[in-house]
Protein backbone atom coordinates (compact mmCIF):
# COMPACT_ATOMS: atom_id res chain seq x y z
CA UNK A 1 0.00 0.00 0.00
CA UNK A 2 1.83 3.63 -0.85
CA UNK A 3 1.37 5.74 1.51
CA UNK A 4 -1.40 8.38 1.98
CA UNK A 5 -1.13 11.83 3.46
CA UNK A 6 -3.73 12.72 5.93
CA UNK A 7 -5.10 16.12 6.45
CA UNK A 8 -4.56 16.02 10.26
CA UNK A 9 -5.35 19.64 11.68
CA UNK A 10 -1.88 21.52 13.25
CA UNK A 11 -0.66 20.56 16.45
CA UNK A 12 0.22 23.25 18.76
CA UNK A 13 3.86 22.87 18.07
CA UNK A 14 3.63 23.06 14.45
CA UNK A 15 0.96 26.60 15.21
CA UNK A 16 4.32 28.24 16.72
CA UNK A 17 6.65 27.27 14.01
CA UNK A 18 4.41 28.59 11.36
CA UNK A 19 4.01 31.52 13.43
CA UNK A 20 7.75 32.29 13.98
CA UNK A 21 8.17 31.49 10.12
CA UNK A 22 5.56 34.11 9.07
CA UNK A 23 7.61 36.57 11.72
CA UNK A 24 10.70 36.10 10.41
CA UNK A 25 9.40 36.65 6.54
CA UNK A 26 7.51 40.19 8.06
CA UNK A 27 11.24 41.04 10.07
CA UNK A 28 13.18 40.15 6.91
CA UNK A 29 11.28 42.54 4.65
CA UNK A 30 12.21 45.58 6.97
CA UNK A 31 14.58 47.48 5.43
CA UNK A 32 16.91 48.25 8.42
CA UNK A 33 17.41 44.60 9.24
CA UNK A 34 18.46 43.69 5.69
CA UNK A 35 21.63 43.22 4.86
CA UNK A 36 25.30 43.08 7.43
CA UNK A 37 24.31 46.16 8.69
CA UNK A 38 25.80 45.88 12.53
CA UNK A 39 23.78 47.96 15.82
CA UNK A 40 25.08 48.58 18.84
CA UNK A 41 21.03 47.84 20.61
CA UNK A 42 18.04 47.31 19.38
CA UNK A 43 14.21 47.41 21.40
CA UNK A 44 11.49 45.34 20.18
CA UNK A 45 8.01 45.55 21.12
CA UNK A 46 5.29 42.42 20.51
CA UNK A 47 1.98 42.21 21.06
CA UNK A 48 0.68 38.53 19.35
CA UNK A 49 -2.98 37.59 19.28
CA UNK A 50 -3.68 33.98 18.17
CA UNK A 51 -7.11 32.60 17.23
CA UNK A 52 -7.30 29.09 17.27
CA UNK A 53 -9.93 26.64 16.20
CA UNK A 54 -10.22 22.66 16.81
CA UNK A 55 -12.35 20.82 14.38
CA UNK A 56 -16.10 20.77 14.33
CA UNK A 57 -15.69 24.84 16.15
CA UNK A 58 -17.77 27.36 14.09
CA UNK A 59 -16.08 30.24 13.23
CA UNK A 60 -15.74 31.29 16.71
CA UNK A 61 -12.86 30.16 18.88
CA UNK A 62 -10.26 30.63 21.15
CA UNK A 63 -8.23 34.11 21.72
CA UNK A 64 -4.81 33.91 23.51
CA UNK A 65 -2.20 36.79 23.69
CA UNK A 66 1.81 36.78 23.73
CA UNK A 67 3.00 40.06 24.46
CA UNK A 68 6.52 41.58 25.36
CA UNK A 69 9.71 43.40 25.05
CA UNK A 70 13.00 42.92 24.55
CA UNK A 71 15.91 45.57 25.38
CA UNK A 72 19.83 44.38 23.95
CA UNK A 73 22.41 46.41 24.66
CA UNK A 74 22.96 49.89 25.57
CA UNK A 75 20.77 51.95 24.07
CA UNK A 76 22.34 55.79 23.97
CA UNK A 77 19.00 57.91 22.95
CA UNK A 78 15.43 57.06 23.58
CA UNK A 79 12.89 56.64 20.68
CA UNK A 80 10.86 59.49 19.42
CA UNK A 81 7.32 60.05 21.16
CA UNK A 82 5.13 57.63 19.16
CA UNK A 83 7.67 56.51 16.74
CA UNK A 84 7.25 52.82 17.82
CA UNK A 85 3.33 52.89 18.62
CA UNK A 86 3.01 53.85 14.90
CA UNK A 87 4.94 50.78 13.50
CA UNK A 88 3.49 48.22 16.35
CA UNK A 89 -0.19 49.69 15.03
CA UNK A 90 0.72 49.32 11.25
CA UNK A 91 -0.52 45.52 11.67
CA UNK A 92 0.07 42.76 9.80
CA UNK A 93 -2.42 39.38 9.66
CA UNK A 94 -1.91 36.17 9.08
CA UNK A 95 -4.69 33.38 8.39
CA UNK A 96 -3.75 29.60 7.46
CA UNK A 97 -4.84 27.59 4.57
CA UNK A 98 -5.28 23.85 4.58
CA UNK A 99 -3.31 22.09 6.87
CA UNK A 100 -1.18 19.57 4.50
CA UNK A 101 -1.09 23.04 1.90
CA UNK A 102 0.80 24.75 4.53
CA UNK A 103 2.94 22.06 6.04
CA UNK A 104 3.56 22.04 1.97
CA UNK A 105 5.27 25.03 1.29
CA UNK A 106 7.26 25.36 4.34
CA UNK A 107 8.69 22.52 4.18
CA UNK A 108 7.19 20.79 7.37
CA UNK A 109 6.91 16.55 8.13
CA UNK A 110 2.96 15.56 6.81
CA UNK A 111 1.15 12.79 8.49
CA UNK A 112 0.66 9.83 6.11
CA UNK A 113 -1.25 6.25 6.39
CA UNK A 114 1.05 2.89 5.68
CA UNK A 115 1.10 -0.62 6.47
CA UNK A 116 3.03 -1.85 8.91
CA UNK A 117 3.96 -5.29 6.97
CA UNK A 118 1.51 -6.86 9.75
CA UNK A 119 -1.77 -5.63 7.91
CA UNK A 120 -2.22 -2.69 10.42
CA UNK A 121 -2.38 0.41 9.24
CA UNK A 122 0.28 3.00 11.26
CA UNK A 123 0.54 6.97 10.91
CA UNK A 124 3.94 8.51 10.71
CA UNK A 125 5.37 11.85 10.12
CA UNK A 126 6.86 12.10 6.86
CA UNK A 127 8.79 15.55 5.15
CA UNK A 128 8.05 15.18 1.13
CA UNK A 129 10.56 16.74 -0.68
Amino acid sequence: MPEVAVNVPFDSNEVKEIICQELRKRLDQLGPLQGMREYASFTAVFNITVRVRRVGEGVGGKDTLAWGNVDRGDIHEPLPAGQLEDKVSEGYTFDSGDPNEERETRGMALTVETRDGRGNIVRKKVTVK
